[in-house]
């Protein structure tokens, strides 16, 4: 789960993608089958283009497939299986969770804006050009724009409402699976896999023997970023990550 607020990739992706969809958009038009597929679609991908590469970037991260090449030293295929008999865990996420349910309600507000705005916009802008075209794609971008604007307002409430707390803001990113190798740790998701270097030099390692895990810890002035490892032997897993980190560190 990523940090409740956008970065500059973020925002760069998010501008870039709107200029695409617009030019698209206007050539489609606004009326038939293939033209909502596309809006719907839009929305689709735009969400998935932002889940996959407009987070916040991990320090010490590498190709997985680089970190890949090393010698496997531990591996742990059951890291949700694990997680379950955690019975913190839950209690730990309610922040985020509360934190997603608000963005989520948000999105169904972007999508009302949207429907509602598409014809007043269409028919304002659109014929002030004498290329039918343009217009449309021009009108698109203002409607898009304005999506990825409450969009922005929305996470800014979010992080306002959180703030008033005094705390900061702890995001807990979990791996389906994840295997150590002598040049660091790779973290397969559902989606994409990521890599961490050795040395890890930008986080505490933390052992939890009772609740089974490693953490990683990354803190920051905005937010702490926690990377949980959940295995059946959390002590091997710290052993080999500390020496691992150790040894990286003196070369």
């Amino acid at each position: 789960m990523s940090m409740p607020f956008q970065s500059k990739r973020q925002i760069a992706i998010g501008q870039a993608s709107i200029i695409i969809f617009s030019i698209a958009a206007g050539f489609l038009g606004r009326s038939g089958a293939l033209y909502w597929l596309f809006i719907i679609l839009y929305f689709i991908l735009y969400m998935i283009i932002m889940t996959k590469f407009g987070q916040p970037k991990l320090p010490n991260t590498a190709k997985a497939d680089l970190i890949s090449k090393g010698k496997v030293l531990f591996e742990e295929n059951k890291a949700m299986e694990v997680a379950s008999t955690d019975r913190q865990y839950v209690v730990e996420m309610q922040d985020q969770l509360k934190m997603l349910q608000f963005t989520t309600l948000f999105s169904f507000l972007v999508l009302i804006y949207f429907f509602i705005a598409i014809g007043p916009v269409t028919s304002l802008i659109a014929p002030k050009f004498s290329n039918e075209k343009i217009g449309y794609s021009v009108s698109y971008f203002i409607l898009f724009e304005g999506s990825f604007l409450l969009s922005i307002f929305g996470q800014y409430l979010s992080v306002r409402n959180y703030s008033r707390s005094g705390k900061k803001f702890v995001t807990i990113n979990m791996p389906r699976t994840f295997f150590v190798t002598s040049e660091g740790i790779v973290l397969k998701g559902m989606m994409s896999s990521t890599g961490l270097k050795f040395p890890l030099t930008a986080y505490k390692i933390v052992l939890n023997e009772e609740r089974k895990f490693v953490e990683l810890v990354n803190e920051t002035q905005k937010a702490i970023n926690k990377i949980r490892l959940y295995t059946k032997s959390p002590n091997k897993l710290y052993e080999v990550i500390s020496n691992k980190n150790s040894s990286a560190d003196e070369k």
